[in-house]
């Protein structure tokens, strides 16, 4: 998978998904990769008002979420502004 990109569109949801209630605003956005690939991931470390089509950003591996009273970690890409 290519490792950078540019945003392509966004939007910030202010109501999340049950189990993502603590990222919000969450900012999400489809990415299309140097390589033409497009995928769909959150936008993370800049504030939503500081998101715009066309930025640049580059893909990181952090954890998504705790889930369970043993508090099993998921992890996955999240995408951040270069």
């Amino acid at each position: 998978m290519s490792q950078t990109g540019k945003i392509v569109t966004y939007t910030i949801m202010h109501e999340s998904m049950s189990g993502f209630e603590d990222q919000e605003p969450l900012a999400v956005g489809i990415i299309q990769l140097d390589n033409g690939v497009k995928v769909l991931g959150q936008i993370v470390d800049t504030p939503p008002e500081q998101i715009n089509v066309g930025d640049k950003v580059k893909a990181v591996f952090r954890k998504v979420r705790v889930e369970g009273e043993k508090g099993q970690i998921f992890y996955g890409y999240k995408f951040v502004k270069i």
